[in-house]
C-alpha cells in the first residue's frame, strides 16, 4: 500500500472515529438530559398530593376505580363531542373532560399499602424489593426505568406514610425512539463525513508526496544512470522541500566527490607518468651503453634517484590525504615549534638547492602535537613555495611562536582560487602544469584542524604569496586533568 493511500486510511479512520465518540457523547447526553425532564415531570405529578390529608387515600382508591371503568374507552370518540368556544380552543363536555382528567392523571398510577397489596387502574407496574420495603415504611423514594408489555417507563416510588407507598410512570419510547434515530444519523454523517475526508486526504497526500516520489525517482535515476547531475526541483519551505533540498545538497556532494576523485586520479596518473617515464628512459640508456663516461653515469644515476625521491613523495601525498589526523592527545607529546620548524627548513635547503631564510621571533613556542605531522604540514608549505616561484628567489620562513609562515615571490594566487587552495585534490589552472597532485594544502588543512589550529593565506601586497598556520600553545591545550 502506497504512502498517500495509508494516509488517506488514517485520516478516514480518524475523522470516523471522532465523529463515533461525538456521536457517542451526544446521545449519552441527550439521553441523560431527556431523563431529567422525564423525571422532572414524574416529581411534577406527585408534588400535588398532600401527605397530611386523611382522606389521600381514598381519594387515590376512587380515581383509580373510576380510570378502571374506563381503560377500554376510545379516545376518539371524545374528539368527536366537542364544541369550540369563542376565544379558546375545543372544549369536552364536563362528563368528559372529568373522564380525560382521571385517564391523564391515574392511567400509570398505583398504590402499595403497607401490607404489599397493590391497587393500580389498567396498567400494573412492577415492584422490586426496594419499592416494597419503601411501601412498608412509608417514607423514602427511588426512580428506575422498567419494561411493560414491550414499552419502556420511567418509575417513580414515593413513601406517604400510613398510605404506603404511590408509584407514577411516564414512557420514555419518545425520547429513546428520538435518540436511536439521533444515534443512526450521526453514524450515518460520520460515515460520509470519513469518506469524503478519505478522499481529501488522498487528494492533499497526493499532492504532498509528490516531492517524495521526485526524490524517489530521482534516486532511482541516479542509481541507474550514474548521473549525479541529477537535481530536484524545490517548491515551498515546508518540510518536503527542505528534504529535496537537503538531497540535492547530497548529490552535489557526491558529484563534486566524484569530480575530485576523477582529477585526483588523472593528476595522479600524469605526476606518475613523468618520472616512471624519465627512469625507464635512464635505464635503457644504461642497458643500452654500459661503457658510459662516469661523470654521465653519475648524472644519469642522479636524475633516477630525484625521480625515485617524487614517486615517493607523491605516493606519501595519496596516503596522507586518504588518512584522517587522530584528534586523540594522549598520542601526542609535548615540542618547541621552533626546533620542528629549523629541521625542516635545513632539509629544503638540501632538497631545493636554493636560499630559504629562516626568520625567528621570541615568544613561547612550545604546543602539544604529533612532530611527525607538524614536520609534514610545514614541509608541504616549503615545497608548495618552491613549486610557484622561480629560482633564485628566496623563500622566507617566519617562526613567531606558535605560528609559522612561508613566504614565496611568486605570482600569487587568483581571488578565485584563494578560497579553495586548501580543498582536497584541487589545483588551481594556472597550476596543471607544474609537479604536484594538488594534495600538499590539503594535508596541511587536514593536520593543522586536527591540532586545533588555524590556517592563513594571502597574496603579499609586493608581489608573491604568503601561508601558514598557528596553534594554540601547549598550556591552553594540556588536559586539565592530567595538567599535560
Amino acid at each position: 500500500m502506497s504512502l498517500r493511500s495509508r494516509l488517506a486510511l488514517l485520516i478516514a479512520a480518524t475523522v470516523l472515529l471522532a465523529s463515533a465518540l461525538g456521536g457517542i457523547g451526544v446521545a449519552l447526553s441527550s439521553r441523560s438530559v431527556g431523563l431529567e425532564g422525564v423525571d422532572a415531570r414524574l416529581y411534577d405529578d406527585v408534588a400535588p398530593l398532600d401527605t397530611e390529608n386523611p382522606r389521600l387515600g381514598g381519594q387515590l382508591r376512587a380515581l383509580l376505580e373510576l380510570r378502571r371503568l374506563t381503560c377500554a374507552a376510545e379516545p376518539e370518540t371524545l374528539a368527536d363531542t366537542t364544541e369550540p368556544a369563542v376565544g379558546s380552543g375545543p372544549r369536552l363536555p364536563r362528563g368528559e373532560r372529568f373522564a380525560a382528567f382521571i385517564s391523564d392523571f391515574s392511567s400509570s398510577m398505583q398504590v402499595i399499602r403497607n401490607d404489599g397489596v397493590v391497587e393500580s387502574a389498567c396498567r400494573v407496574l412492577p415492584i422490586d424489593s426496594t419499592e416494597a420495603a419503601i411501601a412498608e415504611a412509608g417514607t423514602g423514594e427511588s426512580i428506575r426505568t422498567v419494561t411493560v408489555d414491550d414499552e419502556r417507563f420511567r418509575v417513580l416510588t414515593t413513601g406517604f406514610g400510613d398510605l404506603g407507598a404511590v408509584q407514577v410512570a411516564r414512557s420514555v419510547e419518545l425520547t429513546e425512539s428520538t435518540l436511536r434515530g439521533l444515534f443512526v444519523r450521526i453514524v450515518g454523517f460520520g460515515i460520509v463525513g470519513a469518506l469524503i475526508a478519505g478522499l481529501l486526504g488522498w487528494y492533499f497526500t497526493r499532492r504532498a508526496t509528490e516531492p517524495i516520489e521526485q526524490l524517489s525517482d530521482a534516486a532511482n535515476r541516479v542509481a541507474s544512470t550514474q548521473d549525479l547531475g541529477e537535481r530536484i526541483s524545490v517548491d515551498g519551505t515546508g518540510e518536503i522541500s527542505t528534504l529535496a533540498s537537503s538531497f540535492n545538497t547530497m548529490l552535489e556532494s557526491l558529484d563534486t566527490s566524484r569530480e575530485q576523485q576523477r582529477r585526483l586520479v588523472q593528476d595522479a596518473s600524469h605526476e606518475l607518468r613523468t618520472p616512471l617515464t624519465s627512469m625507464r628512459t635512464n635505464l635503457e640508456l644504461l642497458q643500452r651503453h654500459p661503457d658510459v663516461e662516469p661523470e654521465l653515469r653519475g648524472r644519469i644515476l642522479d636524475d633516477i634517484g630525484d625521480e625515485l625521491a617524487e614517486l615517493s613523495e607523491l605516493t606519501a601525498e595519496l596516503v596522507d590525504s586518504a588518512t584522517e589526523i587522530r584528534d586523540d592527545l594522549g598520542q601526542r607529546m609535548t615540542v618547541d615549534l621552533g626546533d620542528i620548524v629549523a629541521d625542516c627548513v635545513e632539509r629544503a635547503r638540501r632538497r631545493h638547492r636554493r636560499p630559504v631564510e629562516l626568520e625567528t621571533a621570541t615568544g613561547e613556542s612550545v604546543v602539544l602535537a604529533d612532530p611527525a605531522l607538524l614536520a609534514r604540514a610545514i614541509t608541504n608549505l616549503i615545497n608548495n613555495a618552491a613549486k610557484f616561484s622561480e629560482p633564485p628567489s628566496t623563500i622566507r620562513v617566519v617562526h613567531a611562536g606558535t605560528s609559522v609562515l612561508v613566504l614565496d615571490e611568486g605570482p600569487g594566487v587568483s581571488d578565485t582560487d584563494l578560497t579553495r587552495i586548501f580543498d582536497r585534490f584541487y589545483r588551481a589552472d594556472e597550476a596543471r602544469t607544474a609537479p604536484g597532485s594538488g594534495l600538499g594544502l590539503a594535508i596541511v588543512k587536514q593536520v593543522v584542524e586536527g591540532h586545533d589550529g588555524t590556517l592563513h593565506a594571502t597574496n603579499r601586497s609586493g608581489g608573491g604569496f604568503e601561508v601558514g598556520f598557528s596553534l594554540p600553545a601547549a598550556r591552553a591545550a594540556a588536559n586539565p586533568a592530567t595538567g599535560r
